[in-house]
């Protein structure tokens, strides 16, 4: 069987892990797999070296014409049974090639990974109800979001985003992080990994922070990540007298090397389609404290592998973070319950289910 993946964005994010995870997976269980994304994006180079066929597309916008037409031809040419698309962009501009005419035989499956309800117009109403064939949400809680937009349930399967378990099976030496960050090897260290976005709700967490320190003023705090909110929670910092305690360290290689050195990893989404990066604190045996927001419940079972508050819950937040630093251990028992419960999340699986629901769409036919 051969299936086209279609990813438009020009970052490293959860997303493109996952569409690396999948075509290489599939690729070695004897799949054909071509990959179609930006040139200039980490997606395009790391699928060259892991041998996948694949083709640089620009996608400029989901109104870009030219890319619609280029993917169109790649289609007619590879002649894919199934496209595979995985981002709001490919979404439209898969939609847009569909009416140039390429094989018709073609069937689209599109991943959705985010909770957001589906916008209300004309547009979005006929880019998912017409021409998907199966949408594949990353968890039941976006399942049931894109139900309640009217989307017929046995359209949409769940398949969880799984991480790549052996990555954390290594010794992770991360003592130098300490100097290079210039914090304080002996006092705790508390993390959010998280894109500067909005729904990520890095204000909830900073304001979190600053009642922490007024009762543990001992903590440090980083935040990874890079984003267009980036100045603005800087200067929330500043506000908060948190300046000299928060450290923002934007896109990071070495994002398992910081999870060492995290007594505690937060998520203060307020909207979450199922979050990889909780699932690697996880991995990493970080305790953890997140948002009760779309799929993080069925990551974390509250009190059982973490603590689960109510998303813009300041107050809720800093105290769940005090509970943990204080309670050594019940963070130790999180942390052993959450390597345990991970394993559900592995990219073997998401593979496996991914592959499950191809073979059912072929059937159907």
């Amino acid at each position: 069987m051969k299936i086209l993946h279609l990813d438009s964005e020009k970052t490293w994010r959860g997303g493109q892990a996952q569409v690396f995870y999948l075509a290489s997976g599939l690729k070695e269980r004897g799949y054909h797999i071509v990959v179609v994304c930006p040139r200039v994006g980490p997606l395009f180079e790391k699928c060259r070296l892991a041998g996948l066929t694949n083709y640089p597309v620009k996608m400029l916008g989901e109104w870009d014409i030219h890319s619609a037409w280029q993917i169109a031809r790649l289609i007619r040419k590879e002649k894919p049974q199934i496209m595979h698309i995985h981002s709001a962009c490919a979404h439209t501009l898969a939609q847009m090639a569909r009416t140039f005419g390429f094989n018709s035989k073609t069937r689209l499956v599109l991943s959705r990974r985010v909770d957001f309800h589906i916008r209300k117009n004309p547009i979005s109403y006929y880019k998912y109800r017409f021409g998907i064939d199966r949408i594949i949400a990353v968890s039941s809680g976006i399942k049931r979001v894109l139900i309640e937009d009217g989307l017929a349930m046995k359209k949409t399967t769940v398949v969880y985003s799984g991480i790549d378990l052996s990555r954390f099976e290594v010794n992770l030496k991360a003592n130098n992080l300490y100097q290079e960050l210039n914090l304080d090897p002996t006092q705790p260290v508390v993390g959010i990994i998280a894109a500067l976005a909005g729904h990520k709700d890095h204000r909830n967490f900073l304001n979190a922070a600053s009642i922490v320190s007024s009762c543990l003023p001992q903590v440090q705090y980083l935040v990874v990540g890079e984003g267009g909110l980036r100045r603005n929670l800087e200067e929330l910092c500043k506000k908060l007298n948190l300046d000299n305690k928060v450290k923002f360290l934007g896109f990071r290689e070495d994002v398992l090397q910081i999870l060492t050195i995290l007594d505690l990893f937060v998520l203060s989404s307020y909207l979450e389609g199922l979050c990889t990066s909780l699932l690697d604190a996880q991995a990493a045996g970080v305790p953890v404290v997140a948002t009760k927001t779309g799929g993080i419940p069925e990551i974390i079972k509250d009190g059982v592998n973490g603590l689960l508050v109510p998303p813009h819950d300041i107050k809720a937040l800093a105290e769940a973070i005090i509970k943990l630093l204080k309670d050594k251990t019940l963070a130790n028992q999180m942390s052993r319950n959450g390597k345990k419960r991970v394993k559900e999340f592995s990219k073997e699986i998401m593979i496996r289910k991914t592959a499950e629901v191809y073979n059912e769409l072929m059937q159907e036919r």
